[in-house]
């Protein structure tokens, strides 16, 4: 018996294959999702970025880093002024994390705040007791590449000494005498001042 085909089956049939084949529209939910690799995606804006977190600055020294210095000039309490400055270089490379950021040898300059030289006392109560001499001292620029770079420090501060001295026959009637002295930083002298903020040497 020959078989006989309906034209209703053939047309559901034909539906059927195109709708398989058909490729998902653009439109449609998960279809941009489907066709996405794996490895694609939107770069990230945020974070950190290793290469500027984790190279150390060759320039940028912070808050309370030592500065050793080897005076160039004298000063002293007897012969200084307030607001004379004086000349100094550095005297061991100042290291950050394994970075050399300030060699030895750089220039420095500094700065009298005070100065004031001993006096003898005198005979009667209004000129008063001999006093020591004292001298206050900062650094306020290195040159770095030829020219300075302002800087702020920890001051140091020096006050002479005094003693007693017993005079010609004061062994018998107690009376002695008081001598005081002057605070003199001299040339090649070492010293130690720390960064009172932080700086950038470029």
């Amino acid at each position: 018996m020959p078989l006989r085909f309906h034209p209703g089956a053939v047309f559901l049939t034909l539906a059927l294959l195109g709708g398989c084949s058909r490729p998902p529209a653009q439109n449609e939910p998960g279809a941009a999702a489907a066709q996405k690799l794996p490895f694609e995606g939107t770069a990230r804006t945020t974070g950190i970025l290793p290469s500027r977190s984790f190279v150390p600055s060759t320039s940028k020294l912070p808050e309370g880093t030592p500065i050793p210095v080897r005076l160039r000039t004298a000063v002293s309490s007897d012969s200084s002024h307030a607001g004379d400055t004086f000349s100094a270089i550095v005297d061991e490379p100042v290291v950050i994390d394994g970075q050399t950021i300030l060699a030895a040898g750089t220039l420095a300059t500094g700065r009298v705040l005070e100065a004031k030289p001993s006096t003898s006392g005198g005979v009667n109560l209004f000129e008063g007791a001999p006093e020591p001499g004292y001298l206050r001292i900062v650094l306020v620029s290195l040159e770095v590449g030829g020219k300075p770079v302002m800087i702020e420090t920890s001051s140091i501060f020096a006050k002479g000494g005094s003693r007693e001295r017993t005079a010609a026959g004061g062994a018998a009637s107690g009376e002695g005498q008081r001598e005081v002295e002057d605070v003199v930083f001299g040339v090649d002298r070492h010293l130690s001042f720390r960064l009172a903020q932080k700086i950038d040497l470029q």
